[in-house]
């Protein structure tokens, strides 16, 4: 059975190090039905995570359109009001 390193030592490991260390203690553990479980919930949780970016990417793009629209929408009422001679 392993060890459980510091909190620093695991921060310093590489991912591959990590999976390496995961591969070689799985062979010796038990696990409940908990783990599955838990797994589960972790890919529903990246998925969600996924989700909400390309929904945040879509409110932004929408953001940007909104601006141009009401920056055009300014100069085409601003431009008859300020100089209302040079209006057709």
């Amino acid at each position: 059975m392993g060890y459980i390193p510091k909190y620093e030592a695991l921060e310093a490991l590489s991912k591959d190090e990590i999976i390496a260390r995961y591969n070689a203690e799985a062979i010796d553990t038990v696990v409940g039905t908990g783990f599955y479980r838990d797994e589960l919930i972790r890919r529903r949780m990246a998925h969600e995570s996924s989700r909400m970016l390309d929904l945040t990417c879509t409110i932004r793009t929408l953001t940007w359109v909104i601006l141009a629209l009401t920056l055009a929408n300014v100069t085409l009422v601003a431009v008859p009001l300020l100089w209302p001679g040079q209006a057709g």
